[in-house]
């Protein structure tokens, strides 16, 4: 079976670049999406957590993969999962203007 080469470079590389992502948060330029403060404090993290995770912890080796917004066609998002303060967690993250963490979640 044959795959389309959009969805292979989709898996296989970051839609924005994780620098951007965390010079933008380091800025004060981003939004927690209400799931995904919901999720966090679920898991017993806070908004400072969720910054120290992206900011701090999240590396380029610990991308997935690129999806499709499901709300806002054509807008992208980066999944990135990482082991943080013993819990792996399944981070979604996109630019939109600002940082948006989308998703932040246990994995």
């Amino acid at each position: 079976m044959l795959v389309a080469p959009c969805y292979l470079l989709a898996v296989q590389k970051p839609s924005y670049s994780l620098a951007l992502i965390k010079g933008l948060m380091k800025d004060g330029s981003w939004v927690l999406s209400v799931s995904a403060l919901d999720s966090a404090l679920e898991l017993g993290f806070d908004e400072g957590d969720v910054f120290d995770c992206i900011v701090n912890h999240i590396e380029e080796t610990h991308f997935f993969k690129t999806m499709g917004s499901e709300k806002k066609h054509g807008l992208m998002q980066d999944v990135y999962y990482i082991a943080y303060q013993n819990q792996r967690l399944y981070v979604k993250l996109q630019v939109n203007v600002q940082a948006v963490v989308v998703s932040f979640k246990e994995a």
